[in-house]
This record gives structure tokens, sequence and C-alpha cells, in this order.
């Protein structure tokens, strides 16, 4: 998934918790070195409901 704000948004599959959830990281892969990551969530599900709470108000 592309974001404007957040560049490429990705799930990091080398992460997985105890319930087999990823993390959601916001990466810019124009930065050198493997890109710029940051993490923007702890599971896709929580990621998702905030997107959805953020942009319907």
């Amino acid at each position: 998934m592309h974001d404007d704000v957040l560049g490429v948004v990705v799930l990091d599959t080398s992460r997985p918790d105890s319930e087999v959830e990823y993390p959601v990281f916001a990466w810019n892969p124009g930065v050198p070195e493997g890109g710029l990551t940051e993490k923007v969530a702890d599971t896709f599900g929580e990621f998702a409901l905030s997107e959805c709470r953020q942009n319907l108000g």
C-alpha cells in the first residue's frame, strides 16, 4: 500500500508476534542502505482501524 504521507506501508513478516500477526511499518525505499522505516502499528488490524477512524472522522 502506498500512502502520500507515510510512503510505502509494509508488513514485517520477519517479526511475527505470539498470534502470528506482523507489525506494520512505513518504508521509504529512496533512502540508501535499505530504506528508512518507521513502525506505525503492531498489527495490520490496528493499522487499518486507525486509518478508517482517521478518514471517516
